[in-house]
């Protein structure tokens, strides 16, 4: 997975375009979304699906430190749907 275009995408998600003066911060979430996915059992296979979920993660994880929203059910179908299809299910 290249994190180049990763960024990218989540900038575009959070529609902020550019240099962003809290980039590390957003990298940070990034690294942070493709952590937690990897402890609940969901691997980089570099599929658009799995773009999506990691830019998905980082991007509520992002705006979450602000409002505080729980994680939206379209990730958490999304990741428990990628992990069952793993598991061969």
């Amino acid at each position: 997975m290249d994190n180049t275009i990763v960024l990218e995408l989540l900038k575009m998600d959070l529609q902020r375009i550019g240099k962003l003066p809290d980039e590390l911060l957003v990298l940070n979430y990034l690294d942070a979304a493709i952590s937690d996915l990897a402890r609940q059992g969901i691997k980089d296979d570099s599929s658009s699906d799995y773009i999506a979920l990691v830019v998905g993660t980082a991007s509520w994880m992002y705006r979450k430190r602000i409002s505080g929203e729980a994680e939206p059910k379209y990730l958490r179908r999304m990741r428990l749907t990628m992990k069952y299809s793993k598991a061969g299910g």
